[in-house]
C-alpha cells in the first residue's frame, strides 16, 4: 500500500511589517539602515565610474553620454507602468489575510503590465532617438548606439520584484542589488578606459550595467517567491478580470501613481535635456557631475520612500489618520535635518569635489551644486508626505500637484536658463521642490480627523 503524497508546505506569507518588532518609526529607519549600505556602495562606485568617464571624455563627450542616458530614462519613467506601489498597496492585504492565491495572481498581473509597458517604451525610445538626437546635438557617429541604448529601459522594469523583496523584508537582497548595476558599469568603464574605447566604450559600459541591474532584481524577486513556495500557486483563469473585481480602482491607482512618479522624475530628466538643447553638450556634462554629487541627498529619499510606504499603507488601512500624520512629519523632519548637514559640507568642499571627480573646469558647476543640494534637502521632507497621500490608494492629490508644478514651471526653466545659464537649472530645481513639497504638506494637514471609536 503506497503512502499518499506529502502535502506541499504552506507558503510563508508573513509580511515584514506584520512580524517586525517595534514601532512604525523604528521599523522605517531600521529598514532604511539595511538599505543604506547598498546605497552608499552604489553611490561611491557610481562616483568612481562617473569620474573615470568625465576625466577620460572631457565635458563635451561626457555630456553626450549622459544626455543619451537621460533621454532613455525619461522615456522609461513616463512609459513603463511600474508596479511597486500597486503591489505593496494591494498585496499587503492579501499577505496579512493569508491568501496566497490572491497575492500571486496580483503579482503576475502587475508584472505582466510592467514588462509589456517596458517593451513598448524600448520601441518608442528607439523610434524617436533620431529626432531627439538632432535637437540635442548628437553626432551621426553615435546614432546607432543611441538607438541601442534604448535597451537601458530594462532597468526601469524592476520594481515589481523589488516590491516582493520589500514586502517580505528582504532589505539585504535589495541592498545587494543596488550595488550590482554600478559595479558592472565601473568594470565596463575601466575596460573602456584601458582599451581606449572612447565614447563608444563608455556608452556600452553604461548600457550593460543598466540591463544587468534590471535582470538581477528579477532574479532576486523570483528567488524569494520560490523560497516561500508562492510560485507553486496555480494560475487562475480570467485572473485580470478577477483582480479588477477584487480591487476596484486598481487600474486608476496604477496609472495615476505612475504618472505621478513620472512627473516627479521628469524634472530631473527634462532639465539636462533642456540644458543640452539651450546651452551646450559640455554644459550637460557639468550639470550631471553636480547632479550626481547632489544625489548623495537623493539616496535617503529613495530609501525612506521604500521603507516608509508599507508602514503608511498599513496605518492608512486602519484609518489612523492622526498617527499617519505624526509618522510622516517626524520621518521627514529627521531626514531633512541630516540633509542640512550635508548642504553645509557641500558649501565647504564642493569645489574640491567637482574638480576631484570631474577634472579641471568642472568647478564651474559649484553654484549649481549648492542649489541642487538645497532642493534635495527640501524634497527629503516631501518624500514621506507624498507616500502618505498615496498610501490610502488615492495618489490623485500628489499627481495634481506634480502635474501643475511640472508643466507650470517648464516656461520658468526656459527663462532661468536664458538668464542665469547653468545656475538656472538649480534655481528651477529649488522652485519645483518648494512648490510640490509645500502643496503636499498643506494637503496632509487638511486630512480629516480620525473617525470616533465605537464602544
Amino acid at each position: 500500500m503506497t503512502e499518499p503524497p506529502a502535502a506541499a508546505p504552506a507558503p510563508d506569507l508573513a509580511p515584514a511589517a506584520a512580524v517586525a518588532p517595534g514601532g512604525a518609526l523604528g521599523r522605517v529607519f531600521r529598514n532604511a539602515g539595511k538599505l543604506l549600505g547598498g546605497k552608499v556602495a552604489a553611490g561611491l562606485i557610481g562616483l568612481v565610474y562617473l569620474s573615470l568617464g568625465a576625466r577620460t571624455l572631457g565635458p563635451t563627450d561626457f555630456g553626450l553620454l549622459v544626455s543619451i542616458n537621460f533621454y532613455a530614462l525619461l522615456v522609461g519613467n513616463f512609459c513603463v507602468l511600474q508596479g511597486w506601489h500597486t503591489l505593496v498597496r494591494y498585496g499587503s492585504g492579501d499577505l496579512m489575510t493569508q491568501h496566497p492565491e490572491d497575492f500571486v495572481a496580483l503579482w503576475r498581473y502587475v508584472a505582466k503590465i510592467e514588462i509589456a509597458s517596458g517593451a513598448a517604451a524600448i520601441v518608442l525610445c528607439a523610434a524617436l532617438s533620431g529626432i531627439v538626437g538632432r535637437h540635442l546635438g548628437w553626432p551621426d557617429s553615435i546614432a546607432a548606439l543611441a538607438v541601442l541604448y534604448s535597451l537601458a529601459i530594462i532597468s526601469n522594469t524592476q520594481t515589481t520584484p523589488a516590491a516582493v523583496l520589500n514586502l517580505f523584508g528582504r532589505f539585504d537582497l535589495l541592498s545587494f542589488q543596488q550595488a550590482s548595476g554600478p559595479l558592472v558599469r565601473l568594470i565596463g568603464a575601466g575596460l573602456a578606459w584601458w582599451l581606449d574605447g572612447g565614447l563608444t566604450g563608455f556608452i556600452l559600459a553604461w548600457l550593460v550595467g543598466s540591463i544587468l541591474e534590471g535582470l538581477i532584481q528579477w532574479a532576486l524577486g523570483l528567488g524569494e517567491l520560490h523560497r516561500r513556495g508562492l510560485l507553486r500557486q496555480p494560475r487562475e483563469r480570467a485572473a485580470a478580470m478577477a483582480i479588477r473585481q477584487r480591487h476596484p480602482g486598481i487600474i486608476k491607482f496604477l496609472l495615476t501613481n505612475n504618472l505621478d512618479i513620472g512627473l516627479t522624475d521628469a524634472s530631473n530628466r527634462i532639465t539636462p535635456l533642456a540644458v543640452g538643447a539651450l546651452l551646450t553638450p559640455a554644459a550637460v556634462g557639468l550639470y550631471h557631475v553636480a547632479l550626481r554629487i547632489g544625489m548623495v541627498l537623493q539616496q535617503p529619499m529613495l530609501i525612506i520612500s521604500r521603507t516608509v510606504y508599507p508602514e503608511l499603507a498599513a496605518i492608512a488601512a486602519r484609518g489612523e489618520r492622526a498617527r499617519l500624520r505624526r509618522l510622516v512629519l517626524r520621518t521627514g523632519a529627521i531626514s531633512m535635518a541630516g540633509g542640512i548637514v550635508l548642504v553645509g559640507a557641500f558649501a565647504l568642499i564642493g569645489r574640491w569635489l567637482l574638480t576631484t571627480i570631474g577634472g579641471a573646469g568642472f568647478d564651474a558647476a559649484y553654484g549649481l551644486l549648492l542649489l541642487i543640494a538645497v532642493a534635495r534637502t527640501v524634497h527629503l521632507l516631501g518624500v514621506p508626505v507624498g507616500s502618505a497621500r498615496a498610501a490610502p490608494g488615492r495618489p490623485d492629490p500628489t499627481l495634481t500637484t506634480n502635474l501643475i508644478a511640472s508643466l507650470g514651471l517648464l516656461p520658468v526653466l526656459y527663462l532661468l536658463l536664458q538668464a542665469f545659464q547653468l545656475e538656472g537649472a538649480g534655481l528651477h530645481a529649488l522652485a519645483y521642490a518648494v512648490v510640490t513639497v509645500g502643496a503636499l504638506i498643506v494637503a496632509l494637514l487638511r486630512l480629516p480627523p480620525d473617525p470616533p471609536k465605537t464602544a
